[in-house]
């Protein structure tokens, strides 16, 4: 039956979120600035991806130098001679084989007419013209001069067809000539990168608030404009994801980083710091154990779409793109206590996206041994998988780089106790050089004590209200001697909320059913 269908959009009128949970960060290492970024100004705020594409972010392959082939026709060739040539693009590699299918384009298929064989330049016209007719279709651009086809690579294959021979031509008859590959060489567009993480995070999180911050690959390693970022937002950042593909991700990024950390927490700055760096020459076997550091405010994210938009990114790159965007985004969606490999709750895969599981290695999750991926896990890596009879697309784990005997072996209980400590300060602040009074023998008076036990009491109850935190409890000893030292000590006790990271179920036959 004829229908009209109405379907209700959401988040365009960027309506803010309550409390600051969902505020992020996505810092890139690039030599490419987009048009709304110049090196005075590398950081800007977005709130949707509508924000970024006018910023000059945008997924239309700026910047990108696209790679030529030639044709060089050497005989005319006769009326009625046929003429095909093929190109395999990037999705030709794709493990889905309809899209590998679909990866092998056909530029021109004709049949010569007299018009075709006047001249080698006539020739050249005619196949620049075909392949032009269906530029709408495959993307790919030609111009002849007097016989010399160049062909010009659709947009978003970088570096692919600069190497091997993709373009095959076929004839029939007297046609002949010298096709060469490679001529000019491909380089893969930098913005492209850029808009792919910061989709992926509002796919993620459709409300979030996002700062970009875009610096020169040369502070890869220094790391450095993590501090620079969360300066500008006043610390207002409470998750950083880092993308870097100049440089191979080592442990070493993982240490310094947590120095940044440390000394952003030691200034009421606290946040939590992803990495994505390059792993694309190595493999998962070869990855270093990341329980064995002490970066327990770092996370390494290694998950990768393995047949879609950052397959094919990473195919036009040849450096990992892994999927910081998507991991940031759910975490700012997740509540602080929530663990973001929560099957029930985040879903990655939109059905496309994400839907086939790689690691930034370039390896598909489903091309590994289970040892292999138990592995991975073991090591504290963060990445995509699957579930049995389940459909999605789901985090194994929230892992921080330290080991599974430190309280913070989490991302949710770094956050957790982040927001405790933000939450108190903001309360405790205003209290800071008051007057103390204290009893005949020195001791704090109870009604000092209480105050400040209510003060950080309030942002500990509001947490266990919004069931973040199973319990807390603020405590003051009046034994303090105030007057000498001027410090009073406030004793807090948190009680995380636990996380169904294992479920056992004994299950077996019986002859009855007891309670």
């Amino acid at each position: 039956m004829n229908n009209l269908i109405f379907n209700k959009g959401q988040g365009g009128l960027g309506t803010p979120l309550p409390g600051s949970d969902y505020i992020s960060a996505l810092l890139f290492y690039s030599a490419t600035l987009p048009s709304g970024f110049s090196s005075g100004s590398r950081i800007k705020i977005v709130y949707s991806v509508a924000d970024a594409v006018a910023l000059g972010i945008t997924n239309a392959s700026l910047g990108e130098t696209k790679s030529t082939a030639t044709y060089l026709f050497t005989n005319k060739g006769a009326v009625g001679d046929t003429f095909a040539i093929t190109c395999a693009t990037i999705a030709s590699t794709s493990p889905i084989p309809a899209d590998a299918t679909a990866g092998t384009v056909t530029l021109a298929s004709y049949t010569q007419v007299t018009a075709d064989v006047v001249s080698v330049t006539t020739a050249g016209d005619r196949l620049a013209a075909e392949i032009n007719l269906g530029t709408p279709t495959h993307g790919f651009t030609a111009s002849n001069n007097t016989g010399t086809v160049t062909i010009t690579a659709a947009a978003g294959q970088g570096l692919f067809l600069n190497t091997g021979t993709p373009y095959v031509v076929t004839v029939t008859g007297t046609i002949a000539g010298t096709l060469t590959q490679n001529v000019v060489v491909g380089v893969p567009s930098e913005i492209d990168i850029m808009y792919y993480h910061i989709s992926e995070f509002f796919r993620m999180q459709p409300k979030g608030k996002l700062y970009v911050g875009i610096y020169a690959t040369a502070d890869v390693g220094t790391f450095s404009n993590i501090t620079d970022m969360q300066t500008y937002a006043e610390g207002a950042i409470r998750q950083i994801g880092v993308y870097y593909k100049s440089t191979a991700m080592t442990d070493a990024h993982s240490t310094t980083c947590q120095a940044i950390g440390v000394a952003l927490a030691a200034v009421y700055r606290p946040l939590e710091i992803l990495l994505g760096g390059d792993l694309s020459a190595t493999t998962a076997s070869a990855l270093p154990n990341k329980r064995l550091l002490t970066a327990y405010g770092v996370s390494t994210v290694i998950g990768q779409d393995g047949a879609k938009k950052g397959f094919k990114l990473y195919k036009a790159t040849g450096k990992s793109i892994g999927s910081i965007g998507a991991c940031l985004g759910t975490i700012a969606l997740a509540n602080v206590n929530e663990d973001i490999a929560w099957v029930g709750k985040f879903n990655l895969s939109d059905g496309s996206e994400l839907e086939y599981p790689a690691l930034s290695t370039g390896e598909l999750i489903k091309s590994l041994s289970t040892g292999s991926v138990t592995n991975t896990d073991n090591f504290g890596y963060i990445f995509l998988k699957k579930e049995i009879d389940y459909s999605g697309t789901f985090w194994n784990d929230s892992h921080t780089n330290v080991a599974l005997t430190s309280d913070y072996a989490y991302i949710e209980r770094n956050r957790s106790i982040n927001k405790a400590i933000r939450g108190m300060r903001f309360y405790l602040v205003p209290e800071l050089a008051r007057p103390l009074l204290v009893d005949t023998d020195g001791k704090l008076s109870v009604g000092v004590c209480s105050n400040f036990e209510s003060l950080a009491q309030k942002a500990l109850d509001q947490m266990t209200n919004n069931a973040e935190l199973s319990a807390a409890k603020a405590s003051v000893n009046s034994d303090q001697d105030v007057v000498s030292t001027s410090t009073i000590t406030i004793v807090v006790q948190l009680i995380p909320t636990g996380t169904a990271r294992t479920i056992t179920v004994n299950v077996g036959f019986t002859t009855s059913i007891t309670n």
